[in-house]
């Protein structure tokens, strides 16, 4: 698989990042991970009776890599949506904090997708907007747009200014769900009591309407977007 982000800055040498949001999710993932899937299973009322949730990033085996682009489809296996992905949405997409496949129980077959973005405290939540090149933006924009449009959400709602990771994130669970035609959730983890930077739950039922405010889609039902909020793991 190619196209992984462990950044040097963040992580030690085996991947492992040294605090935030993104040890959170690797410490659940890797070594908190039936009270992970608990927490997913109690928080989807549709997951298919007969899948099970496979862990495919970020591991310890690999490294905690992340993936993104044809990676991502590759790590969740769905390799052969890569086509269709590059129609939708340009290079240099999204690059997932976490990713699960929901295989068949009998057949181990993959027959869905649980994607994963985690954050431990409001500001995280926002970034400097879209930065792509002028070509890979109109094919960005016509996304969002038609995203937008099927949702039934505000078109003057900016989901390329600071809420563009929030967007291009649901724009990705569009891509699976109505595209593909393809199970799909994407799930927003909220940490609480994350030792770096502490957020009460308070913080996130207050913080949380507004955000959807901005995108224009607080009061629609978005299926398959889920919201979880977990404490800290203790190391």
């Amino acid at each position: 698989m190619d196209q992984t982000r462990n950044s040097k800055q963040r992580t030690d040498r085996n991947g492992r990042a040294y605090a935030g949001s993104q040890r959170r999710i690797q410490t659940y993932v890797n070594f908190r991970r039936d009270a992970l899937n608990r927490a997913l299973l109690a928080a989807i009322p549709d997951f298919p009776a007969d899948g099970k949730i496979v862990w495919a990033s970020p591991l310890e085996k690999d490294n905690y890599a992340e993936y993104q682009d044809k990676a991502f489809l590759e790590a969740l296996g769905f390799a052969h949506l890569w086509d269709r992905l590059q129609g939708f949405w340009p290079r240099r997409g999204p690059v997932w904090d976490a990713l699960a496949r929901i295989e068949n129980q009998d057949s181990g077959r993959a027959e869905g997708v649980i994607l994963v973005e985690a954050k431990s405290h409001v500001n995280e939540v926002y970034g400097n907007g879209c930065q792509a090149s002028p070509k890979s933006g109109k094919l960005i924009d016509k996304a969002l747009s038609e995203v937008k449009n099927f949702l039934g959400a505000s078109p003057e709602a900016d989901w390329t200014g600071q809420l563009y990771q929030s967007a291009n994130r649901i724009a990705h669970l569009y891509f699976f769900r109505e595209i593909c035609r393809a199970p799909a959730w994407l799930v927003n983890v909220y940490f609480t009591g994350d030792p770096k930077s502490p957020t009460p739950a308070e913080a996130w039922a207050e913080h949380l309407p507004g955000m959807k405010n901005e995108l224009g889609i607080n009061g629609l039902a978005v299926e398959g977007l889920v919201e979880l909020v977990l404490p800290a793991p203790g190391e």
